[in-house]
């Protein structure tokens, strides 16, 4: 009610909720397939103080864009709040060198020893990010794999920037994804740098394409610089798994589709059976040296979506693979 009085919309939907108010308070005009309802300038007149009465709310003067915390302060209905209990907070860790560096406590100390995480609410994490300038920020996918991630390898250079990072979960189940989508739009992307750790499979491309300012990937150095290896590892690849991720397998190929350096791959399963594969204009082989430019991000997708690939987090750290920084 408040987004359309504020943009004066000449229409919205007519779904159950303004069917709801067409009926009580007789406001609008349904068009003759029902499918909207028509508002004029007396009828937001007559919305605002139809509501007033109501709920005791200026829709119009009110911002809505609080927690629930806040809005309790204004109405008896908490929920008409904006940012629900989960949108407020994010998930995080920092690296031992970071916690250390905060304050010499006794506290910090355990916290380190137990590898404890942080729920912090979205502008505490903020505050907490300028005051220790952070530049870094991994977002994983995996709560498993956010909670072990100092256990994994990194190559040095990587091993640099975990090292002075802050990690954030992706959320998910338990730990919603609203408060991550909040907290990294609000970020300022010139002062940090997003990175995302996800799986090498469909879904894990199409999350770190998503995330917002990310433009980095870490990746198995393996499928850099010689991919037929990596598959040809015991129990690393799941194609079944692949073969389940068709929304995430479209979009990819929309990508490649878009792209004038690959063009769009078929589904069909070709397993690798030599030690190179020519992707497109680039070519990998077991010889090459670790691959950084923008280009090879479409490369290591297409790689990704012709040989069905799907290498989980978990699979990462028990094989032990050595892992590497993509830019894109």
């Amino acid at each position: 009610m408040a987004r359309a009085a504020k943009q004066r919309l000449p229409r919205v939907p007519f779904n159950a909720s303004w069917k709801t108010l067409y009926h009580l308070w007789q406001i609008g005009e349904p068009d003759g397939a029902e499918k909207h309802l028509y508002l004029t300038s007396s009828d937001y007149i007559l919305l605002r103080e139809m509501a007033q009465i109501d709920s005791g709310l200026d829709i119009l003067s009110l911002d809505f864009d609080m927690p629930r915390q806040q809005m309790s302060h204004h109405s008896a209905n908490e929920k008409y709040a904006n940012i629900s209990p989960e949108a407020d907070y994010v998930l995080i860790k920092l690296s031992s060198r970071i916690a250390q560096a905060l304050v010499a406590d006794p506290a910090v100390d355990l916290m380190m020893m137990h590898n404890c995480s942080l729920r912090l609410k979205v502008d505490s994490a903020l505050a907490l990010c300028q005051r220790l300038n952070i530049a870094n920020l991994i977002v994983v996918e995996n709560l498993d794999s956010f909670d072990n991630l100092f256990g994994y390898s990194f190559a040095p250079d990587l091993q640099t920037i975990i090292d002075n990072s802050m990690v954030l979960y992706r959320g998910s189940h338990h730990y919603s994804p609203a408060g991550r989508k909040r907290f990294l739009h609000l970020i300022n992307p010139t002062k940090i740098q997003v990175i995302a750790f996800t799986d090498l499979d469909p879904a894990g491309l199409m999350i770190a394409n998503t995330l917002d300012h990310c433009e980095r990937l870490i990746v198995p150095q393996l499928a850099l610089r010689a991919p037929a290896t990596l598959l040809a590892l015991p129990q690393i690849n799941s194609t079944a798994d692949f073969d389940k991720q068709h929304r995430q397998l479209a979009y990819l190929t929309k990508i490649l589709a878009a792209n004038n350096n690959v063009a769009p791959m078929t589904h069909t399963h070709q397993p690798p059976l030599s030690h190179q594969h020519s992707l497109g204009s680039l070519t990998y082989d077991d010889t090459a040296n670790a691959i950084g430019s923008s280009a090879d991000w479409d490369q290591l997708v297409a790689w990704v979506v012709r040989y069905h690939v799907s290498i989980k987090q978990q699979h990462m750290q028990a094989k032990k693979l050595v892992l590497s920084l993509l830019h894109f």
